[in-house]
């Protein structure tokens, strides 16, 4: 029987394993995930509250994956980029987005003024084909495992030391549709949660989709109690549908019903996206249509001038636009921010890296 991916298990997976196994009561389970995700042990020898006759006996059933910094850059504004290599992926298709069948994926450090926030990847590749992303001219190629998805954020954590930093705020925005990942993602925050392993709340935790309706639904209806950021983007569907292909098939009357509908709860509201495309969605028709969308909607905007891509034919707007709008949605009464652009001279937009690495044959 091959070993069992400790980081694959929830802290409830971990519970029945022990107790199954072993007969151990569940705070065993408590002891062996302090161990791992508090106190960073990648072995049983010197988990010294476990027997030793447990100890053996584990040693030879978990195992402990790895992730592998393949390569970091470092922005002039703090902001780190990294490209992680998670192993071999089970591919949905015959499209490579490694090297050598490698599960490339990024993730991004974002220096911010108050705190570091981490980017993760939930995919290799991504089906939803926006126009503006580079991670969609990949396609979907695999789901990230639960143990994946934990792996990445490890790997970034241990390279953090030495810059005397860490997070505190994480965001599935990064390679990658979070909810069509679902299962895995669900799974994960499990671990990211559980106040045994890494006790992140679920306030400190943000989601964001394109605009899967029905899972966006199962997302309130399951309680997974992270923050839910929706790509809007557009004002009208023509331009929707573009640009973001998903809105074919959840167009936004039906995405802002059923955002009407939602029950947030002591959430109050979730979070629209809008990526400022220059002379694409940031016209004078687009300003005056949103307030008119988004009247009596439990929602706060956030403003995202591009963040380039080279090739990809879209640029950012002017920093004077941006501050338009913001001011002009104010004064209407929309809770609106804008979330600037990090790590352009890193390439930090999503799928530069690995885009750049199949170029290059960086992975052997």
């Amino acid at each position: 029987m091959s070993p069992v991916d400790f980081f694959s298990l929830t802290p409830v997976d971990l519970a029945h394993l022990l107790q199954d196994r072993y007969g151990e009561p569940s705070y065993r389970a408590h002891q062996l995930l302090e161990w791992v995700y508090k106190k960073g042990r990648r072995d049983f020898d010197g988990m010294t509250n476990i027997s030793r006759e447990l100890r053996e006996k584990l040693q030879d059933e978990i195992c402990f994956s790895e992730a592998k910094i393949v390569e970091r850059k470092i922005s002039l504004d703090g902001t780190r980029k990294y490209l992680i290599d998670l192993g071999e992926f089970v591919a949905k298709r015959t499209v490579s987005a490694g090297v050598g069948g490698r599960a490339l994926v990024e993730a991004v450090m974002i220096k911010q003024p108050r705190r570091m926030t981490l980017c993760l990847s939930s995919q290799v590749g991504c089906g939803m084909a926006c126009a503006f992303c580079m991670t969609g001219t990949m396609g979907f190629v695999a789901h990230l495992s639960e143990s994946q998805i934990i792996r990445q954020l490890l790997a970034v954590a241990e390279d953090s030391r030495q810059f005397g930093d860490s997070f505190s705020n994480i965001v599935f925005m990064g390679m990658g549709e979070p909810l069509h990942n679902f299962e895995n993602l669900k799974r994960a925050l499990l671990i990211l949660n559980s106040p045994y392993a890494f006790d992140i709340g679920p306030r400190k935790i943000t989601v964001s989709t394109s605009g899967l309706l029905p899972e966006i639904k199962r997302f309130f209806d399951e309680s997974l109690g992270a923050n839910l950021a929706v790509s809007l983007n557009a004002t009208d569907d023509e331009v929707r549908s573009k640009i973001m292909p998903v809105n074919k098939r959840y167009n936004l009357n039906a995405l802002l019903e059923l955002v009407r509908g939602l029950p947030l709860g002591k959430r109050k509201t979730i979070t629209f996206e809008y990526v400022m495309l220059a002379g694409v969605n940031d016209r004078e028709e687009d300003l005056n249509r949103l307030p008119e969308l988004l009247n009596g909607l439990p929602v706060k905007l956030n403003l995202i001038p591009y963040n380039s891509n080279g090739g990809l034919g879209f640029e950012p707007p002017s920093a004077s636009k941006v501050s338009e709008w913001q001011k002009t949605l104010s004064m209407m009464g929309i809770v609106t921010t804008v979330r600037w652009s990090k790590g352009g001279d890193i390439a930090a937009a999503c799928g530069q890296l690995v885009s750049a690495a199949k170029r290059s044959d960086l992975v052997h």
